[in-house]
């Protein structure tokens, strides 16, 4: 495996292009640029994305916008040597005139396993020239959820769980197969009470009940405007589900478990000892 990874670096450093250390990063996707100052490459950032919000110091630089509808002017202005992408960043127009710009981008693939996330660190630490520190970094995460896994495996119980996005006044948006949050109940030891919904997808009170979940998942972010636990329990079906009725609302960091980066092993970990001993 080691030897492996060595010849994946050695290959990555030969291409054209990688010989001198990009200066001018303009990282798009939070899992990216939580990576970067992980490897502590942050000196070679000139500007990020709105979904980049952690760590904290990430707000200090220029925002070029959200990472599907950026403007390829609005980049292009921070002279960026370097784009380090995620997999969907966009529109595709944007990103065409960003390269017939002549700026370099590396696009990083889809990752919803811990060995994509492992391989996505190694793979920033070689573009950015922290090779290093990337690889220790990706030994670290690897160690955490393989620790993960053991306490998953030893639970007696795995819980039914649904990620819920809310839609203000219409029915909330649940999270089916094909998911980050999909992958990420996995994870945590649950199991996705709406597996059976593609993507994501309007569910009605009665077809949320049905569901059984032991546990209902939301975003922090969205804490405030939907009104805490109490105004979870108000949207229609919810209190007539076992996780209703338990009050097992949960609020997570959406970008920190379901970006899929340094920090989603840590917080599947979380939430996998919040929901086996509540």
């Amino acid at each position: 495996m080691n030897a492996r990874r060595t010849l994946l670096a050695l290959a990555l450093a030969a291409l054209p292009g990688l010989a001198t250390a990009a200066t001018r990063i303009v990282s798009l996707g939070g899992d990216v640029t939580e990576t970067i100052y992980a490897i502590h490459a942050q000196d070679q950032l000139a500007a990020v994305d709105s979904t980049s919000t952690w760590p904290e110091a990430a707000h200090t630089l220029p925002d070029v916008g959200y990472v599907r509808q950026l403007s390829a002017e609005g980049v292009l202005a921070l002279r960026p040597d370097l784009i380090l992408a995620t997999h969907d960043a966009g529109p595709p127009t944007a990103m065409e005139q960003i390269r017939g710009a002549g700026v370099r981008i590396e696009t990083l693939p889809p990752s919803r396993s811990p060995e994509d996330i492992e391989a996505k660190i190694r793979q920033i630490g070689v573009l950015t020239d922290h090779a290093k520190e990337a690889d220790a970094l990706a030994n670290e995460v690897a160690a955490r959820f393989a620790a993960l896994a053991k306490s998953v495996a030893a639970m007696p119980n795995h819980p039914r769980a649904v990620y819920l996005m809310s839609a203000g006044n219409g029915s909330p948006m649940a999270a089916g197969h094909d998911t980050a949050a999909d992958r990420a109940i996995t994870l945590a030891g649950g199991v996705n009470a709406a597996a059976d919904v593609p993507g994501y997808k309007a569910v009605s009170p009665e077809a949320l009940v049905a569901m059984k979940p032991d546990a209902i998942l939301l975003m922090k972010e969205q804490e405030p405007t939907v009104g805490g636990v109490d105004g979870v329990l108000r949207m229609p079906g919810v209190a007539d589900t076992p996780a209703g009725k338990a009050k097992r609302i949960y609020f997570i960091e959406g970008q920190a478990l379901l970006g899929f980066g340094p920090r989603t092993a840590d917080n599947a970990a979380a939430l996998q000892a919040r929901w086996a001993h509540p």
